[in-house]
């Protein structure tokens, strides 16, 4: 999908952890980072309801959703307040390892 374009999120899963992340990597404009802001709103919502729910798919314990919900917050905060999008995904990366 072009990087121009938001990517609709519908989990968590380390493929769509990876897939952002490298969605970061690529990002130049400011525009696209908006965009990726976006994609990690709805990543962040999903993860918040999961830790509020369990997660639906069984394979996430609370202290997994709760560090990846904070990653996401510190990531989204670096592509949209610093302008940092690559190290964004460093800290999206750091925590699906």
């Amino acid at each position: 999908m072009d990087l121009d374009d938001v990517l609709p999120v519908e989990n968590f899963s380390d493929l769509t952890l990876r897939t952002l992340a490298d969605r970061l990597q690529r990002s130049t404009t400011a525009e696209q980072h908006i965009y990726r802001e976006s994609e990690l709103d709805e990543l962040w919502r999903l993860l918040d309801i999961a830790l509020r729910a369990g997660d639906p798919d069984g394979l996430r314990d609370a202290r997994w959703l709760g560090a990846m919900r904070d990653a996401v917050h510190r990531a989204h905060d670096l592509v949209g307040m610093e302008g940092k999008p690559k190290a964004a995904a460093d800290v999206l990366l750091q925590a699906v390892r």
